[in-house]
């Protein structure tokens, strides 16, 4: 299993990834790719860009539960789809 921290509010800021008061990670475990929470703006996408991880084909996205700062990704980033 590997999970891949794409955005969280403790990253030293600006210096390798960019940060902000939300949450998002990706799980990779047996060939399943699974991205839980979204975060608060597109800075999980731009993270895994950096981190040369490739978010468009996931085999599941999940929300942890209704709060701006793990569900405010999809807003926007319509691109993503919710299943």
């Amino acid at each position: 299993m590997k999970i891949h921290v794409l955005v969280d509010n403790n990253t030293l800021v600006d210096r390798y990834y960019l940060a902000e008061p939300g949450f998002s990670v990706l799980i990779e475990v047996e060939g399943l790719r699974v991205l839980f929470d979204t975060g608060y703006s597109d800075i999980f996408l731009r993270n895994a860009q950096k981190m040369g991880l490739n978010l468009t084909h996931l085999d599941y996205v999940a929300l942890s539960y209704s709060h701006l700062d793990h569900t405010w990704g999809p807003e926007n980033n319509p691109r993503l789809s919710l299943y």
